[in-house]
């Protein structure tokens, strides 16, 4: 039997494209060796219902908005969401426990035994991480799982499971050198997690995007539902402590409602949350005041994160063009400072240029920096797409938030963003490590 720390040491063994970067994944991106796996696992994804979710932007927000909506409904409800912030046991939950030590080390064993001594030969970290999840939630008999696409959808490995209700989040540029360079072929690619007969929730999306979504809808005998014409919303307020709105869906009216994170983007997330919670329970199990409990519980760490006051420290972890806007609008909407200081580490597949066309402007003092991963950019690298403002380039994360808080004083605010490996660092400088706050456990 494998002991906890054989089992991190028995996954640090497998391929790990999120640290490294995803300019070799081609090679290994396909469905075959995992439906083989599930297959002689007897088929473990089949016991119980499931939600999948792919996108650009907000699926994980959209994921977790979902499960606590399920949960509050009375749902036994699995969880998985990438990439973690502090422990990889963040990515598998139920009813919003992270997997414990015990339940990991019984599953990997069953694992290692069933794919053999050259496994990490043969599967990706993620896929790992997948079937962990997968045999997981059979294990302790869920009634829903909640699954997000690691990247693009079609050939990610969640696109395993056999989803009754999927979800396209805002899709936008990203990935380009796996998923294409024109939005239509990473479209594409997202929404080909639409099964056959399924029923598909849309995000508000771009001309394009919806054409490919409609036609694969058709394509597959998929009904579809639309944020902004099936499900609607009216905002009531937004804030530093977070968003007041009503939800019209198609089975029910949530008036009231509130999310406790800023960024009124939330509100759109949590639309199409209801749009997906609605179909998956139907008219007679609806209750609208567990879907506005499930709403005010929902957090996402991470997205538009107050960390401290006096100064602020807000992490986020926008890394492309449309969310480092996204990001911009709604601290200018939100908060109230007097000095902007931008901390900004990027990874090296990312696009540099239009993030930095988006942030640069608005920053009053900028601190370049790079995670301690070998897929993040040379801040030197940053520095060339910054012309005629004074930049700091530091070293690793600990040296960029030292220098920003001997720049910032109490009435500013820094901003730490472009890559989740940075604000995962930054988020444990500042607060420890809160994963047994956030819910782990032993068993």
């Amino acid at each position: 039997m494998l002991t906890y720390e054989d089992s991190l040491k028995y996954l640090d063994s497998f391929v790990n494209y999120e640290e490294i970067g995803f300019a070799g994944l081609k090679k290994d991106f396909n469905l075959n060796r995992l439906s083989r796996a599930l297959k002689g696992l007897g088929y473990p994804h089949r016991g119980y219902r499931s939600v999948h979710v792919a996108g650009t932007k907000g699926k994980g927000s959209i994921c977790t908005f979902t499960s606590s909506i399920l949960q509050s409904a009375g749902c036994r409800v699995g969880l998985f969401t990438s990439p973690h912030l502090i422990t990889p046991a963040e990515r598998i939950k139920i009813n919003n426990r992270t997997i414990g030590k015990t339940d990991l080390v019984h599953i990997l064993d069953h694992l290692r035994g069933y794919l053999g001594r050259d496994a990490a030969e043969k599967f990706t970290l993620f896929e790992m991480y997948t079937l962990i999840a997968v045999l997981y939630f059979s294990m302790k008999k869920v009634d829903f799982a909640v699954f997000e696409a690691g990247m693009g959808g079609r050939l990610d490995a969640t696109n395993v499971i056999d989803a009754e209700v999927c979800c396209i989040s805002p899709v936008s540029y990203d990935h380009t050198q796996v998923l294409g360079k024109r939005i239509g072929q990473i479209a594409r690619e997202k929404a080909a997690i639409i099964k056959r007969n399924a029923h598909c929730v849309s995000s508000p999306q771009r001309a394009s995007v919806l054409r490919v979504i409609r036609d694969r809808c058709a394509g597959e005998g998929a009904s579809l539902s639309l944020v902004g014409r099936d499900i609607t919303y009216r905002v009531d307020s937004c804030d530093e402590k977070g968003s007041r709105f009503d939800v019209y869906g198609r089975l029910g009216r949530y008036e009231k409602c509130r999310v406790n994170m800023p960024g009124d983007f939330q509100i759109s997330n949590c639309a199409a949350a209801v749009g997906i919670c609605e179909r998956v329970l139907g008219r007679e199990r609806i209750d609208e005041d567990a879907f506005k409990k499930g709403i005010g519980r929902a957090f996402i760490p991470g997205r538009m994160e107050i960390l401290c006051r006096r100064p602020f420290v807000i992490i986020d972890g926008a890394q492309n063009g449309d969310s480092a806007e996204r990001l911009k609008y709604s601290v200018e909407q939100i908060f109230r400072y007097d000095k902007l200081i931008l901390l900004l580490g990027l990874s090296r597949d990312k696009n540099i240029k239009s993030v930095c066309r988006q942030l640069v402007p608005f920053a009053d003092e900028i601190v370049l920096t790079r995670a301690s991963v070998d897929r993040a950019a040379d801040p030197y690298l940053i520095r060339g797409y910054i012309k005629g403002r004074r930049v700091r380039v530091t070293e690793n994360v600990k040296e960029s938030l030292g220098t920003a808080f001997h720049l910032a004083k109490k009435d500013d605010m820094i901003l730490a963003t472009g890559s989740f490996f940075v604000i995962s660092e930054i988020r444990k400088m500042i607060l420890g490590n809160p994963a047994r706050a956030e819910g782990e456990h032993d068993k």
